[in-house]
């Protein structure tokens, strides 16, 4: 008898989890759909599935965008930040560490990406209160941040090529 309710629990707190997190896809379109703006803070932007809808919001919609991630990670070979940081209407910052991997939409909607056993699991957050939160928490970190500009990753491999 325990070991039935345990598997009804597991079984229920995995559909549970199934109900609130987000596709790849349905990662990509929830960012795609800015209006105004998406905030982005990733200890690494190495994820595809943002990239692309960052890229659809700000490039083809003309959303603003405004990025937030380490200045240890902003340049290694997964990182999109380089490109991501050259699309018209996009401000890029640079931070000693991050507090979360997020994306907040319209400051309406967040979308929370955690790794659960290597993978990437993604979170709809829409209560007003837990947006503002996130909301205040990027503005603070922005308001501090290094920006990012990637003249410097240009030059630096200018002369490494050029040598």
């Amino acid at each position: 008898m325990l070991r039935l309710s345990l598997t009804v629990l597991f079984l229920l707190s995995s559909l549970a989890v199934a109900e609130t997190s987000l596709s790849e896809a349905e990662v990509t379109r929830l960012i795609a759909a800015a209006r105004s703006e998406v905030l982005l803070e990733m200890a690494v932007f190495d994820d595809r599935s943002i990239a692309e809808g960052y890229r659809v919001a700000v490039a083809e919609r003309g959303a603003r965008g405004y990025i937030l991630t380490r200045g240890d990670t902003a340049e290694i070979g997964a990182s999109y930040l380089p490109w991501a940081s050259i699309l018209q209407g996009t401000g890029a910052r640079l931070i000693a560490y991050t507090r979360g991997d997020y994306a907040v939409v319209d400051r309406r909607v967040a979308l929370i990406r955690e790794v659960r056993m290597g993978l990437p699991v993604y979170r709809l957050e829409e209560n007003p209160a837990q947006v503002a939160a996130l909301v205040r928490q990027f503005v603070d970190a922005y308001a501090v941040g290094r920006p990012y500009r990637i003249d410097g990753l240009v030059q630096r491999l200018g002369a490494r090529f050029l040598r």
